[in-house]
């Protein structure tokens, strides 16, 4: 593709580009993936982004690195064929509308060594866990802790409202988006077309694809429970528990007027990579007030049809108030065991404060064009039922 061409019809160029980056051809027999790359890239054509210079350089390569890590997953499934376990047991998932305190619970969890987590550069490389002395010198770690470095000079914001670490606990989304089903590539870029298509499809081949990435990242350590995160969870709670019957579902919670705001600011920080000054920060407002209003319609609707026990509501307000005391609520209610040592180290992260540590995270609600009355009409439902007044 010449990087001011167009992308519909670009199949073939991405997978030879992907290929050639990979050192691998084989995409497998499976084609699901394929009608949301076609998507993608019609959209992006259609009523795609105005770009900024370099953007739309940036989207091909987005869309090339997921192909990438389709290539790898599929590389390392047949590798390692005779030592996959199937799906794990009881695996501990947070959820819940993003900016709700989502991240920092999920790495404050993660420094049990009961757990383990996808590593960022493991959703971009999916492979079994090398032994983490060997990361350094590992040349796909550096790669991806290369590419975040150039990620976070072109939006340096970006730090103090929601970093990411190549060595540290990520999002299932980084893999989920990898089946071209998601919502990952509706808000990172302008694609309304895109959005229409994906509110239409189930997301479940995508929730099967993540459980034999999972399988693979986790060959060595099968003993672990697995702690997973990912807000975007609460959309698809049908497909989630038909993939992990026994799943254990923390969902958190926050008063939408504080957490659509705060997500549009890190939306709009991440799109000026592609677009530049041409980011609408009303549009983005408007999406994102609509998509996660769904969202949680789906995830309340969905919860009166499974076991309450499956589930534990945590609000952000009590979890930064008393954070082990939060902790000490989520192995309770699931019957996990909290060691001395580890509440300890628990206790010195959260001393530590680590996510507060790159700056302040600052907006202005009235950027997006959201106002808070129009949220809480709504949110109505939710903000009563989880008593977010």
């Amino acid at each position: 593709m010449s990087l001011s061409g167009r992308f519909t019809g670009t199949e073939d160029a991405l997978h030879c580009a992907a290929s050639s980056a990979a050192g691998l051809s084989d995409f497998g027999e499976s084609t699901e993936y394929l009608p949301g790359l076609s998507q993608l890239l019609i959209a992006l054509d259609e009523d795609g982004p105005r770009f900024a210079p370099g953007g739309r350089e940036f989207v091909w390569n987005a869309i090339i690195g997921a192909l990438v890590s389709r290539l790898t997953l599929l590389d390392g499934l047949r590798t390692h064929r005779d030592s996959l376990q199937p799906a794990p047991r009881r695996p501990l998932i947070i959820t819940g509308i993003p900016r709700t305190g989502t991240t920092a619970l999920h790495k404050l969890l993660s420094v049990d060594p009961q757990f383990q987590g996808l590593e960022k550069w493991l959703t971009v490389f999916p492979q079994p866990r090398p032994p983490r002395d060997t990361w350094s010198g590992n040349t796909q770690f550096k790669a991806t802790a290369d590419g975040l470095e150039a990620f976070f000079r072109a939006a340096p914001d970006m730090r103090a409202a929601h970093n990411i670490v190549a060595d540290e606990v990520d999002e299932c989304l980084e893999i989920l988006k990898q089946g071209f089903c998601s919502n990952l590539w509706g808000s990172s870029l302008r694609v309304p077309q895109y959005d229409r298509w994906w509110l239409e499809q189930s997301e479940l081949s995508t929730y099967r694809y993540f459980a034999k990435a999972i399988s693979l990242i986790g060959a060595h350590d099968t003993e672990k429970t697995w702690l997973l995160k990912n807000p975007g969870h609460i959309m698809q709670l049908p497909a989630l528990f038909e993939v992990f019957p026994d799943a254990c579902v923390v969902q958190t919670h926050r008063d939408p007027v504080q957490a659509l705001p705060s997500l549009a600011s890190v939306l709009t920080m991440a799109r000026r990579v592609s677009e530049g000054e041409h980011v609408d920060l009303h549009e983005i407002g408007r999406r994102e007030v609509e998509n996660w209003a769904r969202a949680t319609e789906a995830a309340m609707q969905a919860r009166t049809r499974m076991p309450p026990t499956r589930f534990l509501d945590i609000r952000q307000k009590d979890f930064y108030a008393d954070p082990l005391g939060t902790v000490r609520q989520i192995y309770g209610h699931f019957g996990f065991t909290l060691a001395p040592d580890t509440e300890n180290v628990m206790h010195q992260r959260i001393k530590d404060n680590p996510e507060r540590s790159h700056g302040t995270h600052s907006y202005a609600l009235d950027e997006f064009g959201i106002a808070p009355e129009a949220i809480k009409e709504r949110f109505s439902r939710y903000i009563t039922t989880y008593g977010l007044h």
